[in-house]
C-alpha cells in the first residue's frame, strides 16, 4: 500500500510539472532620449547687456538641438527693474527650430530684465533659459514739428501731481496759465513741465525768477532746480517746443511779454522785453540765444514754413504799431542761425494769438491769426492767411467772423469730417451780463474747399461753455478713437468727446 501511494505521489508531481508554461514577456519600445534643449538668440546676448535705442526689441531664436515629436514651449518675459513691471510676455508653442519675436513696450528710459525659456512639452525637466538685462537709451521724440501739434501733449497732467521742492503741493496751477508747456526734458520717454512762475505786479520792478522745471518721476512731477543757461529777461508768454538746432533734442523758443508793474507811469508802452531761445543737450538746457529787438512779444509759433527740413519762427510784437519794432518771421538755416523777414506780417498790428496749420492739406503751412486793426479797441480780424512757402499777406487769405465781446485765447484744429480741410476751434472768454468771464469753445466749418469758414457750433458742439480754462486741447486723450476737447488741467475735468456727429460734454 505504500508503494502505490508513493507512486500516485510521483505522478502528481510529474503532472503538475507537466502543466506548467513559461511565459515570454511582451517587448516594450526602447525609450528614446531627447536631445537636451539648446538655443541661441539674435542678436547675440552672450554679453549678457543690449543696448536698445527704439522702443521694439527685435529677436529671433533659434533651437540647435532635434525637436522632441511632441514640439517645444517658448516663454519670454520682460520687466522694468525699478518697478518690476512686466512690459512684455509670451507664451507660445512651436515646432519649428526659429521663431521671431517683436517685443514692444521699451518706452521708458531704463533698465530691463528679459527671462527666455524653451521647454520640451514632453518633459518638463529639458529645458534651457537665458537671460538678458536691457538698457533702454534715451527716447527720442519727433520734435521737428510745428510748435501746435507739438502742443498737443503725450499727457494730461493734474495740478494734484505737482510738488515743489521742498515737498509741499504746489499751490498755483501752471496747466490753466498760459507761460507752461510740457516736454520730455531728459529724455527717459515721460513728458516733463516746464514753466514761468506768475509774479506780482504790485512789486517793481518786476521779481525776475529763473524757469521751474517738474520731472516726471511716472507718478507725480516734481519740482528741481534750474540748472541751466542764465535768461536776462525769462518770463516767457507762449513757449515754442522744436528742435531748432537739428540735433534731435527739445528746444524752446520763448516770446516774452512781461506785464508792466501796476505803478508803471507808461503801463504797456514802457515793455521792452527780447525773446530767448533755450537749446537742450545731455546736459540740459546749458545754452541760450536771446534776440536783442525789444518789444512785447506776446504771440508766435514755428513750423518749417519754407519745406527745407528746418524749423522757422514767427513773432508778433503786440504793439508794434507803438515802438516801430516789426513782427517778423525768423528763417532758419538748420543749425538755429535765423535770418530775419518782416515782408507780409510786419506791420500787421496786435496779434494776440497765432498758429502754423497746413488748414488746406496742400503741403504748405498756412499763418492763423486774430489782431486788433484799431490797435487795442475789441474788434477782432480773425483770418487764414494762406501758405506758400515763402510768405504771408494779408491780400491772400479768408476771413473769419469774430464778434468784438470775445477775448481769444486758444486756436485747434481737426479735420472731423475727413474732406481735407481742417476745422477750426477758436477758444477764450467774453464777460457775462454780471461782468464774470464765460470761458467758451466755438467751432468754424467749411463747406467749400476752404473759400468760407461759418460758425456752427450750435451744431458740432454741445453746452460750449465752462468754468475757467487755458489751454484747450483737441486730440483723442483717452485713446479710445473718439476725439476730445479737454482743458490742460486734468482735475478740473472739462472735457467734450466726439460721438460721431457732435462733441458731448462729459
Amino acid at each position: 500500500m505504500k508503494k502505490l501511494i508513493y507512486s500516485f505521489g510521483i505522478l502528481f508531481v510529474f503532472a503538475c510539472s507537466k502543466t506548467e508554461v513559461s511565459v515570454t514577456p511582451t517587448p516594450t519600445s526602447p525609450l528614446v532620449q531627447e536631445e537636451a534643449i539648446k538655443f541661441s538668440v539674435t542678436p547675440d546676448i552672450s554679453s549678457g547687456t543690449l543696448n536698445l535705442s527704439s522702443d521694439t526689441l527685435n529677436l529671433n531664436i533659434g533651437v540647435s538641438s532635434k525637436i522632441p515629436s511632441s514640439g517645444i514651449l517658448l516663454s519670454m518675459e520682460v520687466k522694468r527693474n525699478d518697478t518690476s513691471l512686466t512690459i512684455f510676455k509670451i507664451d507660445t508653442s512651436i515646432t519649428q527650430s526659429t521663431i521671431s519675436i517683436k517685443a514692444s513696450g521699451f518706452t521708458i528710459k531704463a533698465n530691463y530684465t528679459a527671462k527666455i525659456t524653451v521647454t520640451s512639452k514632453s518633459t518638463s525637466t529639458n529645458s534651457q533659459a537665458q537671460t538678458l538685462v536691457i538698457n533702454r537709451s534715451r527716447i527720442y521724440k519727433n520734435y521737428l514739428r510745428s510748435s501746435y501739434e507739438l502742443s498737443n501733449f503725450d499727457t494730461w497732467f493734474s495740478s494734484l501731481q505737482l510738488i515743489k521742492a521742498d515737498g509741499s503741493r504746489y499751490t498755483n496751477n501752471p496747466f490753466i496759465d498760459e507761460q507752461s508747456t510740457q516736454l520730455d526734458i531728459d529724455g527717459d520717454g515721460q513728458e516733463d513741465l516746464f514753466y514761468y512762475e506768475g509774479y506780482d505786479l504790485n512789486i517793481s520792478p518786476t521779481p525776475n525768477p529763473p524757469p521751474s522745471v517738474f520731472m516726471n518721476n511716472g507718478i507725480n512731477l516734481k519740482q528741481t532746480p534750474w540748472t541751466g543757461a542764465s535768461l536776462k529777461e525769462p518770463h516767457g508768454t507762449k513757449i515754442l517746443i522744436g528742435d531748432f538746432n537739428n540735433d534731435s533734442l527739445p528746444d524752446l523758443f520763448s516770446l516774452v511779454a512781461v506785464d508792466p508793474p501796476n505803478n508803471s507811469p507808461a503801463g504797456f508802452l514802457n515793455t521792452f522785453d527780447i525773446c530767448n531761445l533755450l537749446l537742450n543737450s545731455a546736459s540740459g538746457f546749458s545754452k541760450v540765444k536771446e534776440y536783442t529787438d525789444q518789444g512785447f512779444w506776446y504771440s508766435g509759433c514755428s513750423g518749417d514754413i519754407d519745406n527745407d527740413g528746418d524749423l522757422d519762427i514767427i513773432a508778433f510784437n503786440f504793439h508794434n504799431q507803438t515802438n516801430g519794432v516789426k513782427s517778423r518771421i525768423m528763417w532758419n538755416d538748420g543749425k538755429a542761425n535765423f535770418s530775419i523777414d518782416f515782408n507780409g506780417i510786419g506791420d500787421i498790428p496786435v496779434v494776440d494769438q497765432s498758429e502754423l496749420v497746413d488748414v488746406n492739406n496742400d503741403g504748405f503751412l498756412d499763418l492763423v491769426i486774430n489782431f486788433h486793426p484799431n490797435g487795442v479797441s475789441r474788434i477782432n480780424d480773425f483770418r487764414i492767411l494762406w501758405g506758400n512757402g515763402k510768405t504771408f499777406s494779408i491780400n491772400n487769405s479768408t476771413s473769419l467772423n469774430l464778434t468784438g465781446d470775445k477775448f481769444l485765447q486758444n486756436l485747434d484744429f481737426a479735420d472731423i469730417d475727413g474732406d481735407g480741410i481742417k476745422e477750426i476751434i477758436p477758444s477764450g472768454n467774453y464777460s457775462s451780463s454780471t461782468g464774470a468771464p464765460v470761458y467758451y469753445i466755438s467751432f468754424y466749418k467749411s463747406d467749400d474747399k476752404g473759400k468760407t469758414f461759418i460758425d456752427k457750433t450750435s451744431q458740432y458742439i454741445e453746452n460750449n461753455t465752462a468754468n475757467r480754462f487755458y489751454h484747450i486741447r483737441v486730440q483723442d486723450i483717452d485713446r479710445n478713437g473718439l476725439l476730445d476737447i479737454f482743458s490742460g488741467e486734468k482735475k478740473d475735468n472739462i472735457r467734450w468727446e466726439w460721438n460721431g456727429s457732435k462733441f458731448i460734454k462729459k
